[in-house]
């Protein structure tokens, strides 16, 4: 048995303990379908020797290019079990970048979810290089419909004959293909894999997590089985999480956010679900019954806008119902923060508000949430506080893929709302002269693969990484987190700002989908919008504008009319120097297509300024 500071250590623990327990969930032909440890087990062993057949050695990099499916962990397991390390590649990052990391990681083989991802990895025509290293490619779909773009006709569906070059076919193999391949061979091939198993040690390299890439070139943290292990020790007592839980997984697997989620069920047996896509998420969550997930502010936000906009359709009973409802859960939220107890009379009325009101927001999300984890980005604490009230906890938490992608977190029954929480068991912090955070702890990675200077960099002498995040701590020990400390800016004014909150307080708005505010050396602050698709679509509706494209509607002046209202109404609670003075509209929304936004939804500022820098300085004229 493998160290159970190892990730297969710890599985094959959980093998021995619950063989029959339900391990993987997902949606299949209208109902949901489990995968036991033991049969998860079977498998990934298949895995494993396949790629012992297929003469991968230890520490050898393997890919995964897929979004989050049974599949994905099947074949980490088998990864790892083997003694090899995982590669993340996002299953929707365009080919250049996709070379980029199979070159850089020297990848040798490579699961592909299909034949969108192999169009990524053939080229467009079929022609392009690949990387001498690599050579099996293993696919879980056969066929595959490539991602719509905005405006544009639904595309067909992809095939393998369509995307493979006829000479390259013999690289490729069905995973069930492989998987019997392996089991085939797995007589010949276990006094092999149980070695490797015996001297698979905690500081190997388990994962090389590719950073989603903001600011330029993505780069490869190098994660041992001790980093991720050492991050998920704890939360049996701060979040209480146990074998009989059931959480609902979204995210992609690419990204460390959703690997830590991976790595915590390693450490404690729940059941992870798969939703079909983050666009059903809500679905089948209430399908499901899931007891907590993690996400990022995204759904949160869009779930809450939802909300609102049914009160405002609704007549003025309910509206009168909805705000009655809201001011008693807003006052339980308040005793509950502050660890106090409910008066009866409020108990009562909380009671009567949640038969009323609450409730349905819950049976939406399965009726069993004993907590949302919200990651990746800042979420506002309105929006918190509202699902607060609504029986519904909301609990931030703060890492980054070179820390395994957590060193604070707000505990179930220890929270405080604004912050990210109270650092980890083993995790040390400072915050340096100029406010940026420094952590140190067993999850901080080895470095970065092939980049000893930017390794220096991130990680100085003392062991210290250096976030690039800039945060405060009150009193209590919690974590505030300010801003970039890359994103500051700094006016010609001499007034320094930060604005992550300013573009939370935009996108809040009901006619705005995402936000990049302006104003570095300039005299004022202005900012870059795109329309909500959804709100922008039912105005137009309403005003006899239903063929418009978003486009038209972009440059729509009663719709912008609207947006400014609602801007100048924004910046009635922001100081002066922090308010927008002025403000464009893209012709669309940032995608990840156009390299506008990380698979991971974070905004590419340089890139979108190349885009549509223009507009950004026809404000700054006149």
């Amino acid at each position: 048995m493998p160290s159970l500071l190892t990730i297969p250590g710890q599985f094959l623990s959980l093998v021995e303990r619950f063989p029959s327990k339900s391990a993987l969930m997902e949606f299949q032909e209208n109902k949901w379908v489990s995968e036991s440890f033991c049969e998860w087990e079977q498998r990934s062993r298949a895995v494993a020797s396949a790629l012992i057949a297929d003469d991968i050695s230890v520490q050898d990099s393997i890919s995964v290019f897929s979004y989050s499916r049974r599949e994905w962990l099947e074949a980490d397991m088998g990864i790892l079990m083997c003694g090899a390390r995982t590669a993340t590649i996002y299953q929707n990052i365009a080919g250049e970048t996709v070379h980029r990391i199979l070159k850089d990681a020297e990848v040798k083989v490579v699961f592909a979810e299909g034949p969108v991802q192999l169009r990524a990895i053939f080229g467009q025509e079929g022609n392009a290089p690949l990387p001498p290293s690599l050579k099996r490619i293993v696919y879980f779909q056969s066929s595959q419909q490539p991602p719509s773009r905005a405006g544009k006709p639904a595309p067909s569906m992809l095939t393998l004959a369509e995307t493979v070059p006829i000479d390259k076919k013999a690289m490729l193999v069905s995973f069930e293909d492989y998987i019997k391949k392996g089991q085939e061979l797995l007589g010949q091939n276990q006094p092999e894999l149980e070695s490797r198993l015996r001297n698979l040690s905690e500081e190997d390299i388990a994962k090389v997590v590719y950073t989603s890439g903001t600011t330029g070139v993505p780069k490869g943290a190098m994660l041992t089985h001790k980093n991720l292990t050492s991050v998920t020790a704890h939360l049996e007592e701060t979040i209480r999480l146990k074998p009989s839980d059931k959480t609902l997984l979204f995210l992609p697997l690419a990204h460390v956010y959703a690997q830590l989620v991976y790595h915590a069920q390693m450490r404690y047996g729940f059941t992870i679900a798969f939703a079909r896509s983050l666009l059903t998420a809500v679905e089948d969550a209430e399908s499901m019954h899931p007891d907590f997930f993690v996400s990022v502010p995204r759904l949160f936000e869009k779930i809450y806008a939802g909300v609102l906009e049914q009160v405002e359709q609704g007549g003025t009973l309910k509206k009168k119902i909805f705000n009655w409802a809201t001011d008693v859960g807003a006052k339980v939220s308040r005793l509950m923060q502050a660890n106090e107890s409910l008066p009866m009379g409020l108990a009562i009325q909380a009671s009567l508000a949640h038969r009323l009101v609450f409730s349905k927001l819950q049976s939406k999300l399965g009726g069993k949430v004993r907590m949302m984890i919200s990651g990746g980005a800042p979420l506002q604490k309105e929006i918190i506080e509202f699902f607060h009230a609504a029986g519904l906890l909301i609990i931030e938490g703060y890492g980054m893929t070179e820390n395994a992608s957590l060193s604070h977190h707000n505990h179930l029954d220890n929270y405080r709302f604004g912050t990210v929480g109270l650092p980890l068991k083993e995790t040390e912090m400072l915050i340096a002269d100029d406010g940026e955070i420094l952590v140190r702890s067993p999850g901080v990675m080895k470095g970065y693969l092939n980049l000893p200077k930017e390794t220096a960099e991130s990680i100085d002498a003392g062991g210290w990484l250096h976030t690039g995040d800039i945060g405060e701590v009150d009193s209590d020990g919690f974590l505030k987190i300010t801003d970039r400390k890359k994103d500051i800016i700094v006016t010609s004014g001499g007034k320094n700002i930060a604005p992550s909150p300013i573009e939370a307080h935009l996108t809040r708005l009901k006619y705005v989908s995402q936000a990049l505010v302006f104003g570095n050396r300039r005299k004022f602050l202005t900012a870059l919008i795109t329309l909500d698709r959804d709100a922008s679509k039912q105005w137009a509706e309403a005003n006899g504008l239903a063929d418009a494209d978003m486009e038209a509607l972009s440059q729509n002046p009663q719709l912008r009319k609207l947006i400014e209202a609602e801007i100048i109404g924004m910046n009635r609670h922001l100081e002066q120097y922090e308010t927008i003075k002025r403000f464009a509209i893209a012709p669309r929304e940032f995608t990840i297509a156009d390299g506008e936004i990380t698979p991971s939804l974070k905004l590419r500022k340089k890139i979108i300024e190349e885009h549509y820098g223009y507009l950004v300085e026809e404000l700054y004229k006149n």
